[in-house]
């Protein structure tokens, strides 16, 4: 897993994040490991250690039909905040646009 802690650019969206703020990224489980409901722990185990570093939010992106991200996500009990729809066309355009803005 990588972890940010500085603003950072994902799809040319600029992200801001506060000293207490962290985004998660590249989490994954090794093929042979599949199966057998590590990735909560292990991103548990993640969220313990940040808030050793003063770090209590945290922030990560799924694309839309990613399933196996989105049902780890929900395992975890994570919530939606907002749902881009990005664009990039011949790797020079590229828009942004907001769709939905989850009520918490």
């Amino acid at each position: 897993m990588c972890i940010e802690f500085k603003d950072f650019r994902l799809l040319d969206r600029l992200f801001e994040l506060k000293g207490n703020e962290a985004y998660l990224l590249n989490m994954f489980t090794f093929e042979e490991f599949r199966g057998k409901n590590l990735a909560p722990y292990l991103r548990y185990r993640s969220y313990e250690v940040l808030k050793q570093e003063g770090k209590d939010t945290f922030y990560s992106t799924t694309a839309y039909f990613n399933n196996s991200a989105i049902k780890f996500k929900k395992k975890l009990k994570t919530k939606r905040l907002k749902l881009y729809l990005s664009i990039k066309l011949f790797k020079k355009f590229h828009w942004n646009y907001l769709v939905k803005k989850y009520s918490n």
